[in-house]
Parts: C-alpha cells; sequence; structure tokens
C-alpha cells in the first residue's frame, strides 16, 4: 500500500492526512487524534507545548501576558467561527500551566468523559493547535505569528478587520490618562531616586531644552490648542490599540498623522472645542478605522471606529492637557513612536513584511517618508519645550 492510500491507525477507514508529531501516529481528523486511544500521547504533547513555551519566558512576564493575548484571539477567532460562547472558554492553560498535576487526582474519573463534549474538545483542539504553532517564536514579531497562521485563520482575520468586528475581540483597555490617583497617600522617593510612576504611564523625555534657548519670540496662543488637536488624536491611537501602539510604530504614527490636521497639514486652531471635532470628523473622512475598514468600503459611510463618542474623545483631551506631566508624557510616547518609525522607515522596501503591508494597504493612511518623520519629530519636540516652561501647579 503506498503511503497516500495509508489509513488512518484510529479509524482505519480513510486514508490519513496528518501525523502526531510526538508518537508519528497517523490520523485523520481532530476526532481520531482525540481518541480515547491517543488520547494520553495528545494530552501529553498540548501540556509540553504549553509548558516548554511559558518556562521560556519565565524571565519575562510580559511575553506570557503577550502569549495569553494571542491565545485569547486566536480562540475567540475560532469562536466566532463555530459559533461558541465566550464562556465556553477558560484561561486555566495560561494562569496555571503547570499547576495541571495538582488536579489529576481529581480528573482521573473525567477521563472516560472526554470526547462527550464538543466544546470541550473544540476548546482542546484550539489551545492544542495553537500551542503547537507558535511554539519558540517571538510573540511580539507580528509577521512572525502572522505566517503561523492558516489560509483559513487568516482569511477570518482579514474579515474580521473589513467589517470592524476586530475590535470586539480587544480586552477592554483603561488608558494611563485615565487612571485614579490617591492625592491622599503620597510616596516621596529617596535623595537620588528617580520619582515612580505608574508602570503604563510613558516616560517622559529626557533632556528637554528649554523653550527660550530654542525660541526668543513669545509663544504663539495657538501652540496651545493644536496641543488639543495632538493629544485628541493620541488619545484615540491609544484607545485603538488598546495601549499596544508602540508595537506597531508605523502604522500608529500614520493614524495619527491622519487624525491630527496639526500634523498632518500644519493647522492651526483657536478653539479646543474646534480642535477636538477636528479629529472626530478626520475619523469619518479620511478612512481610519480597523485597519481602514470605512476606506475600503466595508463599512458605513459616517461609521467612526476611531472615535468611540465625542463625549469619551472631549474627556480624554481634557484629562490629557489637565496636567503638565500629561502632556509630557504623551508627548514623549508620540516622540518615541516617530523614531521607531522613522528607524523602520530606513529598512529596505524588500523586507517589509506582510502583515504590516495588510494593515497599512487597507488602512488609506498617509505614506510617510523619512523627511516627513523627521519634520514631525522635530515639531513634537518643539512642543515639548513650551510644555515644559508651564509651572507646576
Amino acid at each position: 500500500m503506498s503511503e497516500a492510500e495509508e489509513k488512518c491507525h484510529f479509524c482505519h477507514a480513510v486514508p490519513f492526512k496528518y501525523s502526531c508529531p510526538k508518537c508519528n501516529a497517523l490520523y485523520c481528523s481532530v476526532a481520531c487524534y482525540k481518541s480515547q486511544t491517543h488520547l494520553k500521547c495528545s494530552e501529553e504533547f498540548y501540556k509540553s507545548c504549553i509548558q516548554d513555551e511559558l518556562a521560556g519566558a519565565t524571565t519575562a512576564p510580559e511575553s506570557q501576558e503577550e502569549m495569553r493575548k494571542i491565545y485569547d484571539i486566536l480562540k475567540r477567532m475560532r469562536e466566532t467561527d463555530a459559533g461558541f460562547n465566550p464562556k465556553d472558554f477558560d484561561a486555566d492553560g495560561l494562569d496555571n500551566p503547570l499547576g495541571s498535576d495538582n488536579e489529576e487526582g481529581q480528573g482521573d474519573g473525567d477521563e472516560e468523559e472526554l470526547g462527550d463534549d464538543p466544546e470541550q474538545d473544540f476548546e482542546e483542539e484550539v489551545e492544542e493547535d495553537i500551542a503547537a504553532r507558535l511554539k519558540g517564536i517571538d510573540i511580539n514579531d507580528a509577521d512572525e505569528v502572522w505566517s503561523r497562521l492558516t489560509e483559513e485563520e487568516q482569511g477570518e482575520f482579514q474579515k474580521l478587520i473589513a467589517s470592524g468586528d476586530i475590535m470586539k475581540l480587544m480586552p477592554d483597555y483603561k488608558p494611563w490618562w485615565g487612571k485614579a490617583k490617591n492625592s491622599k497617600i503620597v510616596e516621596i522617593p529617596a535623595p537620588g531616586e528617580a520619582k515612580k510612576t505608574d508602570d503604563s504611564t510613558p516616560e517622559i523625555h529626557e533632556n528637554i531644552p528649554k523653550f527660550s534657548d530654542i525660541c526668543q519670540k513669545t509663544p504663539s496662543p495657538c501652540l496651545h490648542y493644536n496641543l488639543w488637536n495632538i493629544l485628541s488624536a493620541y488619545a484615540c491611537v491609544a484607545r485603538f490599540y488598546a495601549g499596544e501602539h508602540r508595537t506597531n510604530a508605523s502604522e500608529a504614527v500614520a493614524h495619527l498623522v491622519n487624525l491630527s490636521t496639526t500634523l498632518k497639514y500644519g493647522t492651526n486652531f483657536e478653539d479646543a472645542e474646534d480642535a477636538i471635532i477636528s479629529v472626530e470628523m478626520e475619523a469619518i473622512t479620511t478612512g481610519n478605522g480597523p485597519a481602514g475598514a470605512a476606506a475600503v468600503g466595508s463599512a458605513g459611510v459616517g461609521t467612526n471606529f476611531f472615535v468611540e463618542s465625542r463625549e469619551q474623545l472631549k474627556l480624554d483631551a481634557r484629562q490629557l492637557m489637565a496636567t503638565r506631566d500629561h502632556k509630557l508624557a504623551a508627548l514623549s510616547d508620540i516622540l518615541r513612536l516617530l523614531q521607531q518609525s522613522k528607524a523602520l522607515i530606513s529598512r529596505k522596501a524588500s523586507q517589509e513584511a506582510g502583515f504590516q503591508k495588510l494593515f497599512a494597504l487597507a488602512s488609506g493612511s498617509v505614506e510617510l517618508t523619512r523627511s516627513k518623520v523627521s519634520q514631525l519629530a522635530k515639531k513634537i519636540e518643539f512642543l515639548l519645550s513650551y510644555v515644559k516652561r508651564e509651572e507646576v501647579l
């Protein structure tokens, strides 16, 4: 019998399609892979994948968090396609991947029931498959992760982008500028120790020059209102990426420039209200959406994916503009994005990633040259000096 005609080792009814990476057994479907005769091997393989991956990230908690996010999103993609409910999934395999041994005694009597619950089988299948394909890769490398997705998963992902449903997969995000501060408790740093801030709050750029050293003229009143425009756009971008905008600097910068007419065209504002509403209008008219859903015509006219509501946008702008430190932190974050984007632009065109190309083509974003990004970085550096001159209240 030729290799192509060899039957599945478990059902012995149809030709095999896959081989088990642990025992090399040939099987034709997930049902056969999960059969009682192969159950021990499949469970051990999944457990080994999870343990090896997380063991390699024990010194980097953020790596575990990134792995968990990818698991969650891919599971939700499968769940959306198959019609399962999110409550059917749990994160025990990630929160306590090494603790399953402690529960073996309790689960001995349940092994016979495996395979009777299709939703449980589906969950295990998804986690097992994802764990195997993401094993040993850099989770922060979007291109590598994208290359490990199946054609079906890539197609599902692109459909979610086009429809705008991709946003439903994102976790709830609480921006750093909106987190409550306890004004009754003040931590005084020791001599020579830097002031501690929330981990999610961007670090303020160091060595900001004095405004008087770079500009001898009295600042124009429009600078204040231009800040409202830029920081309103920044709030939209940070929310859109759920605080992960630094992981894709080029795309984040493109959206930021699209949303802020001060950055895109050099527009000057004379009123905070106009500066904020301008961002909302740009989000509608320039195709800013979940990778440009509106731009590619799959979203309704006037759909605004970047701005949840005008009230939320105004609240974000007021909170960012409320203190000097908030303004400095946001501008510093923007400056770092521009610097990262500038470095990425320097790469050869042949090295551009397929994953980022997909988003760039769909977003309708402005094309940013190295020269343009350098000009924007200088503008942000100027605004940092302008804001730093303000007195601390």
